[in-house]
């Protein structure tokens, strides 16, 4: 489940924005709630600031199934939802936007503070995110990989949200810059912006035997997995793909 920002809840989802973190808190309760009602029989009797629930009929009642401890993960950047995660959640998404540094200093401390509410254990959830990654065996491909995560890259950082990620490091007026592009509509100009030091620490680069060594060396046991932030095409670097994750099973 992911909050997303104002704009794009108000302008492209057409939804009211309101207190999102308390918001996504009682999604995450009141699902449970149906669950609840329905494995166990429960008379549904969910309250809160944003949802009364309390009918539940029988058309629309699937019974009990034999996998009712279903998982519930949730994306995000900033601290609050990353507490929400450690209270509630058993998986939090860590956006592709972020750094080695940022998860260590300001994720993993909020996830362990909302586990601390609850009295769970960090093995109580899972963190996976989308790493950005630029394979090297092909020089032209690597140019292309490069182009896209700069792209992708300053669309991130144009984003109020991810501010945060950018200003640890000292690039908030970079990120400002990127927001006043994007509000001007001037896309072209953005990936300029990210400079060969921001990849550095944003981007994984290598061969694709090689990345998954690198990602270790980087993440350590911060996340549990990961994905490439990359398009898989059938039949398209299949040998790449293939060193690859003959990478992860020798690491």
């Amino acid at each position: 489940m992911f909050v997303q920002i104002k704009a794009h809840n108000e302008r492209r989802l057409g939804v009211k924005w309101e207190r999102p973190v308390d918001k996504l808190r009682e999604v995450i309760l009141a699902i449970r709630a149906f669950w609840d009602c329905w494995q166990n029989g429960t008379k549904l009797n969910f309250r809160g600031d944003f949802f009364k629930l309390t009918l539940m009929t029988p058309f629309f009642n699937p019974g009990p199934h034999d996998y009712p401890d279903i998982p519930i993960y949730i994306a995000g950047v900033n601290p609050r939802l990353c507490q929400l995660a450690g209270e509630l959640g058993q998986g939090f998404l860590v956006y592709p936007f972020h750094s080695a540094r940022y998860l260590r200093e300001q994720i993993l401390p909020n996830i362990e503070l909302g586990l601390a509410r609850s009295g769970r254990q960090r093995s109580d959830i899972q963190l996976s995110s989308t790493i950005f990654v630029i394979p090297t065996d092909d020089e032209q491909e690597a140019a292309r990989y490069e182009a896209d995560a700069r792209q992708q890259l300053a669309f991130y950082v144009s984003t109020p949200s991810y501010r945060r990620v950018m200003a640890l490091h000292g690039w908030g007026d970079t990120a400002d810059d990127l927001g006043a592009l994007a509000v001007r509509r001037r896309s072209s100009e953005m990936p300029r912006l990210i400079t060969a030091e921001m990849l550095g620490i944003f981007v994984v680069r290598g061969a694709w035997a090689e990345l998954p060594y690198k990602l270790q060396q980087k993440y350590g046991d911060s996340l549990d997995r990961l994905s490439y932030y990359l398009p898989y095409r059938p039949g398209h670097n299949d040998s790449g793909w293939r060193a690859t994750i003959a990478g992860f099973r020798d690491s």
